[in-house]
């Protein structure tokens, strides 16, 4: 079974910075943003990896309060990102 958690991350001088928690979810970790552009990053196994579909949602969700549905893209299939053009999705 993979291992998984997630840390709250920052850039400083060109350097990955973090808190030095392992958090079980995508909004906890970002509950521990503490500084603007903060972001969460996926440890899979021992590895950083980024966010998949379902984590940038929950943390678009989390950190902005933004709900987000899959549409069809033309580029890549689907996406979870809300239509801006229409008010019932932001």
């Amino acid at each position: 079974m993979p291992s998984l958690h997630y840390f709250a991350a920052f850039s400083d001088s060109r350097c990955i910075e973090g808190c030095d928690h392992e958090h079980a979810t995508v909004a906890s970790a970002v509950a521990c943003i503490s500084t603007a552009g903060g972001y969460v990053i996926a440890v899979e196994n021992g590895q950083n990896r980024e966010l998949n579909t379902e984590e940038e949602r929950q943390f678009q969700s989390a950190m902005f309060g933004i709900e987000t549905s899959p549409r069809p893209s033309l580029s890549t299939g689907w996406v979870g990102w809300p239509n801006l053009l229409d008010p019932d999705e932001v």
